[in-house]
């Protein structure tokens, strides 16, 4: 629970400034010279000079009935209840909130875990993926310097063989056939070599040819596709390797904001349990000190009580982030507390001293010193001031609440001539005038020139004499 101690005052209706001189006879005045006083009158409240405000800030749960609460007035020790408030379903969600959490927690360690091993994976397979296509440029590279031009030149040299080889079989029959030709007889024998050689020739003739027709095949047709399927690989492995090297990394990202999310879901939860537990706690709404109990709050010089009298009570919703009650110490000191008018601010001065007169005893003055309180007006334009006793204690007569009248002479001057201010006609030039009364005719329009202003006097430096007779309306 919040306590909010402060310093509190009830407001005073600003009385008028006025001036204790007698009354005016209607019609005509007789303007004198004699004693001027500015007095400011004001009603006065007693009120505490500070208490431990009651009221909570729940960060979640916003919504408990109250069941019971102490009366409005009553005295309570430390620690005692002040209000009572149904909590079971509070109490049912901790519990599940704390079951849960386990859950949670596990959840949540096993997600780590299966991030963990992804990121790993992953890691793995983008070294991998550049593995294999570094390893493939390497074979492509290689085709093209070595593999490439040793299979042509294998064509070529197979081709000449094959050509050498047949013309070696040519030329061997060539050279039998001129052998035995010489010698003018042909043998069985020879006739069987001859037909070897002639066979072997054939046999040359077709291996060549084949191995032309192989050598134009792999030439025109084998090497081209050779080539364009390396060179179709290499687009689809660098493709591949690309799309590796961005899906992968996003991929992992991915995951990770997955689990992030649910590391900040585990925390959300975590603060929530807390902050319903703290909310909990709140709801123990106990009196922070030995002392009176009192609807409403005391603040900036008002009790405000209105609103808690209403909303305090069995059954309804008990209000938050709004003072319900405020404890008054036991020892706490009284003071009375008004309202200054600007008027009245301009009169008084930094301590003054007065006369206070209880509202139920007004035959009994007072003495009591004057202190401004605010150093700036309120939003009514209106500044705080307090008194207090010269001697003794507002306790030994009043009560918070106790109203009072208070009187304070802000000037007193002597031999001031002063008229009624109904007296005086203010013109549109800026000049003040009064109707001097003569002892026969019309009577005189005077010019006066005016200073010190109390209530309905005021008093008159230019202008006008003692003695003189002025009409008022």
């Amino acid at each position: 629970m919040k306590y909010i101690k402060r310093n509190s005052f009830v407001p005073a209706v600003a009385g008028a400034l006025v001036l204790s001189l007698a009354g005016v006879d209607a019609g005509e005045h007789t303007a004198k010279i004699g004693k001027f006083e500015q007095l400011i009158k004001l009603k006065a409240v007693a009120l505490p000079s500070g208490g431990s405000a009651i009221s909570i800030d729940p960060e979640v749960w916003k919504t408990s009935k109250i069941e019971k609460f102490v009366s409005h007035g009553a005295s309570v020790k430390r620690g005692e209840k002040l209000i009572w408030v149904d909590t079971k379903a509070l109490d049912e969600k901790i519990e599940e909130l704390v079951k849960n959490r386990e859950k949670q927690k596990l959840a949540l360690k096993k997600a780590e875990l299966d991030f963990l091993s992804f990121k790993a994976t992953t890691e793995e397979s983008i070294e991998k993926a550049k593995l294999e296509y570094r390893r493939f440029q390497e074979d492509y590279e290689y085709y093209k310097v070595v593999t490439r031009p040793q299979m042509l030149s294998d064509i070529e040299y197979k081709v000449k063989r094959a050509k050498d080889y047949l013309s070696y079989t040519q030329e061997e029959l060539d050279q039998l056939l001129k052998m035995y030709e010489e010698d003018g007889l042909t043998e069985e024998t020879e006739e069987i070599i001859i037909k070897r050689s002639k066979n072997s020739l054939a046999a040359s003739k077709r291996s060549f040819a084949k191995t032309e027709r192989t050598a134009k095949f792999n030439l025109k047709v084998a090497t081209p596709r050779a080539d364009q399927d390396w060179l179709q690989k290499s687009v689809t492995k660098k493709r591949a390797y690309e799309m590796a090297m961005k899906t992968l990394p996003l991929e992992l990202e991915l995951k990770e904001l997955d689990f992030a999310k649910l590391k900040e879901a585990d925390l959300k939860s975590e603060k929530k349990l807390a902050d319903l537990k703290s909310d909990r706690k709140l709801l123990d709404l106990t009196s922070p000190v030995d002392g009176v109990v009192y609807f409403g709050e005391f603040k900036d010089g008002r009790w405000v009580s209105e609103v808690a009298k209403k909303a305090i009570r069995v059954g309804g919703a008990l209000p938050v982030e709004r003072t319900l009650m405020t404890v008054v110490p036991s020892d706490s000191k009284l003071q009375f507390n008004a309202f200054l008018s600007e008027g009245q601010k301009l009169l008084f001065k930094t301590e003054q001293e007065g006369n206070l007169r209880l509202q139920h005893n007004l035959w009994k003055s007072i003495p009591v010193n004057a202190e401004l309180v605010s150093s700036h007006p309120n939003f009514s334009h209106q500044w705080l001031v307090s008194f207090t006793p010269k001697a003794g204690s507002v306790a030994d007569f009043a009560m918070v609440g106790s109203k009072a009248h208070v009187t304070i002479v802000a000037g007193s001057y002597d031999d001031v001539l002063s008229v009624p201010v109904s007296a005086v006609t203010s013109n549109p030039d800026g000049s003040f005038t009064v109707k001097v009364k003569m002892a026969e005719g019309e009577p005189k329009v005077t010019v006066v020139e005016l200073g010190r202003h109390s209530g309905d006097r005021v008093e008159v430096l230019k202008g006008l004499e003692n003695g003189q007779v002025i009409l008022t309306p």
